[in-house]
């Protein structure tokens, strides 16, 4: 009977042996697979960070107006963006037109223009006509041209 005991025994060993050994292997293989994703997520993560940090543009806050020739005359419009990474994700505008009819069309523009800019990249804004106003967006883009230049420096 002790002969069967120690070879029951021996068996025991033997496979607790093997399940610890192809444990440990697994472990090591799940811990190195685990390392490489990580290092793989950081540095993906890192890139897209630098992308979405990527601008040649300063944050900020920037006003400034933008000039237009209407029928009656040079015209102004006030702007005000607010710049993160070149996205523009604010913007105000003020009437300043002195002639009736451009600060009517200013005031339709300035109710409708922000769907056209806000969450653009500030490269990407050109209006066109915004609520049948076409020259003041021409203001504006000229605003926008300044502010640019604003904040680059």
């Amino acid at each position: 009977m002790k002969k069967n005991e120690n070879l029951t025994t021996a068996v025991v060993i033997v496979i607790i042996v093997v399940i610890l050994t192809v444990s440990a292997s697994y472990y090591e293989k799940m811990i190195s697979t685990q390392s490489k994703v990580s290092q793989n997520s950081i540095y993906r993560n890192e890139s897209m960070t630098n992308m979405m940090n990527f601008s040649e543009y300063k944050n900020g806050v920037y006003s400034t107006s933008g000039n237009y020739i209407s029928p009656g005359g040079t015209e102004e419009i006030g702007v005000t963006l607010t710049l993160q990474n070149g996205v523009i994700i604010d913007s105000n505008v003020e009437v300043r037109a002195e002639r009736d009819i451009s600060v009517t069309m200013q005031h339709a523009f300035a109710a409708n223009y922000k769907e056209q800019v806000v969450g653009k990249n500030i490269d990407e804004v050109n209006l066109t006509k915004v609520s049948g106003s076409s020259l003041t967006p021409n203001g504006f883009n000229d605003a926008i041209e300044k502010i640019k230049a604003q904040a680059k420096g």
